[in-house]
């Protein structure tokens, strides 16, 4: 598994969403390595990592991350997901606990994908529960077809605001295509139909929770998720500040501003 490593100190492990790269944090290692130990990381079939051809699933991911802290001997570890991100971490949590675990920050993800037909309109807005069943499996479909590339350049650019520099987004598209479209399409399914809102409640450490008002979530679902966990912290960057579903590249002051004050308080804490 590849990574990327800056500075040193309180370990900060940030994972990236669906298709993307650890390439694309370079805005926070570089503003916090002089603070603390960041990693970040491609997942298998991503970026530079390793291309086996099985394991596309969030709970393998989420091993692949358990194996990476005890490989890299980490403890106190602060985990950063952003969006499918956010998953892998749940997925650990679920598997393997909060040994080791200092702090989480979880940066917008639905808790939940697929509506359910007992569910109320305001439910399915608070997880994020927008599309059937049927929608995901179409949607898999084209990531893994043919129309694999074009469709996902497609998907990721209407997650971010037109102002977003056009050379930027052709990068970004660029890193994410290198993780295979058929790969891409088992991932897809595997966090489409998880489903952790069991999970929340059980978190007990120190965990911090960062929606963009303008994102294609909505503004309910980071508030929801973070009234699940005890003591949990919020941040919303509001939609004319970036706050797009990739508020950390499109707004990374802000995005920055609030990961910092939130490890400090650990880091402190620790001490």
């Amino acid at each position: 598994m590849h990574y990327l490593e800056a500075g040193k100190g309180l370990p900060l492990v940030l994972l990236p969403g669906w298709s993307q790269t650890a390439s694309l944090f370079q805005k926070q290692l570089d503003d916090f390595s002089d603070s603390y130990r960041c990693l970040a990381l491609d997942y298998r079939g991503h970026g530079e990592s390793a291309r086996p051809g099985y394991g596309y699933r969030v709970s393998r991911f989420a091993m692949d991350l358990r194996e990476f802290l005890q490989a890299s001997e980490l403890q106190d570890v602060i985990l950063l997901g952003h969006s499918a991100g956010c998953a892998v971490i749940w997925s650990y949590l679920d598997l393997f606990g909060e040994t080791g675990i200092r702090g989480l920050i979880f940066c917008d993800q639905m808790i939940a994908r697929i509506r359910r037909p007992e569910w109320s309109e305001e439910e399915c807005r608070q997880y994020g529960a927008f599309v059937g069943g049927d929608e995901v499996l179409a949607q898999a479909e084209l990531v893994g077809g043919p129309e694999g590339p074009a469709k996902s350049a497609e998907f990721l650019a209407s997650m971010l605001t037109s102002e977003f520099p056009e050379a930027e987004l052709l990068q970004m598209i660029q890193e994410s295509l290198k993780f295979p479209r058929p790969a891409a399409a088992q991932l897809l399914l595997s966090v489409s139909y998880a489903d952790y809102r069991d999970l929340l409640p059980r978190i007990t450490v120190p965990t911090l929770c960062i929606g963009g008002a303008g994102s294609h979530l909505g503004p309910d679902v980071m508030p929801w998720i973070a009234g699940q966990i005890p003591g949990a912290e919020l941040v919303m960057i509001a939609a004319e500040a970036g706050g797009s579903h990739f508020m950390y590249l499109e707004n990374p002051q802000a995005f920055n501003a609030a990961v910092r004050d939130f490890c400090d308080v650990i880091d402190i804490a620790k001490e």
